[in-house]
């Protein structure tokens, strides 16, 4: 089985396709997808939204698990965040792919035992 973790963002979303098999576990890939400033607004969130498309057609996750909305004080970028994650959700959907959502204090703690680790933490327990 496959499953995509996505940690949802304007400028920067991440991806990790990760196999589980017999109770093991193994990340497939794992990456960035990248918008820059430079870039028109609406073809941001089309880069996203094709970039994704893609991988889930390389891919073919059986289900996904996406990063809730963590609101900063900053509405602006959060309202970006928001977008990209209908964006998202729009792609996973369009492919019938099931998906849940969870708290950042709630990956937190499932990787490292604590909700406040650090991204470092996380990394390390990982073993990227």
């Amino acid at each position: 089985m496959i499953t995509l973790g996505i940690d949802p963002g304007f400028a920067r979303c991440g991806y990790a396709f990760i196999e589980s098999k017999n109770s093991t576990y193994k990340i497939v890939d794992c990456g960035l997808i990248e918008t820059f400033q430079t870039e028109e607004y609406n073809q941001r969130l089309k880069k996203i939204f094709d970039e994704l498309n893609d991988l889930i057609i390389k891919y073919k996750p059986d289900n996904a698990a996406i990063e809730e909305l963590f609101f900063s004080k900053n509405s602006k970028t959060a309202l970006k965040v928001a977008e990209a994650r209908g964006i998202i959700i729009l792609a996973l959907t369009i492919k019938n792919i099931d998906f849940t959502e969870y708290k950042p204090k709630e990956v937190k703690s499932q990787i490292t035992g604590n909700g406040n680790a650090n991204k470092g933490a996380v990394i390390k327990m990982i073993n990227l």
